[in-house]
């Protein structure tokens, strides 16, 4: 006997007859408990199917990985990101910041996340588009791509009072897996975000994820001086926002299969 099933060996040995033993009637079927998986987390108004370039690299040939990123160059960036429907029914070239004239190079990008409610001023008006962006000020704006007003989420930062404004903001990027802290859960929430950091946080929203050894060879792709070591952790991430590519997925990573045209973003903006 084994089990639920009754074996009856016949004389020869050679065959067997197998019995199913009903359950009695009061006795309900086992059912395995369900794992409630994470929900998927997606972006409104981004284009997250077309693996577009959205950073473009200096004069002198480098990107800079390290330095600093203004908000206006933050705003430009997830202009350029939107979907075509997204842009037009936002399209915007007036704003009421003191300092972005109708004229700058980042006004129409500016304007338009700002009549989309992506973007904020401060309380006395302006917008410093050639101020750096802070790491909380750049996760308040990736998080507000999302309906994060209905995603629960703790803070886990010990350098993120419950009573700061971004508190909540940085809870759900971390929630969603938009960002990361530091060592000893320190987020460094006032700090300038670096431009690899402000890519990787792109580039998650955007659902992408490259892999250092699933780019293209080096002669088939943007490469910058600057970024040349395939082992620093933003090596893949700086290469993911320089380079419009065709992808297939293995597993979750980006294989990419074939270099395509960077788009012309001036022709865009003005």
């Amino acid at each position: 006997r084994t089990d639920n099933k009754v074996i009856m060996p016949e004389e020869n040995g050679n065959r067997t007859a197998v019995f199913e033993k009903e359950l009695p009637p009061d006795v309900p079927p086992s059912i395995p408990p369900v794992t409630p998986s994470e929900p998927e987390y997606t972006p409104n108004w981004l284009n997250s199917r077309d693996h577009v370039s959205y950073i473009i690299g200096y004069s002198d040939g480098t990107v800079k990985p390290n330095a600093g990123i203004t908000r206006a160059e933050v705003a430009t960036i997830f202009f350029r990101l939107l979907t075509d429907g997204a842009r037009e029914r936002f399209w915007s070239e007036a704003n009421t910041y003191s300092d972005v004239a109708a004229g700058s190079w980042y006004n129409i990008a500016v304007s338009t996340l700002s009549n989309m409610g992506i973007l904020g001023g401060y309380e006395d008006g302006t917008f410093r588009p050639n101020a750096s962006i802070t790491r909380a000020e750049f996760a308040k704006i990736a998080v507000s791509f999302f309906d994060w007003a209905d995603v629960y989420a703790v803070n886990s930062f010990v350098d993120v009072r419950d009573s700061a404004w971004y508190a909540n903001y940085v809870a759900v990027a971390a929630k969603i897996g938009l960002i990361e802290g530091y060592g000893g859960n320190v987020f460094r929430p006032d700090a300038t975000i670096t431009r690899a950091e402000a890519c990787t946080i792109i580039n998650r929203t955007l659902g992408r994820n490259p892999d250092a050894d699933h780019l293209l060879p080096v002669g088939r792709m943007n490469t910058w001086p600057d970024n040349a070591d395939t082992g620093v952790w933003y090596y893949a991430q700086i290469q993911e926002a320089t380079n419009s590519h065709d992808y297939r997925w293995i597993g979750d990573i980006e294989q990419w299969t074939a270099k395509l045209a960077d788009p012309d973003w001036d022709k865009l903006q003005y």
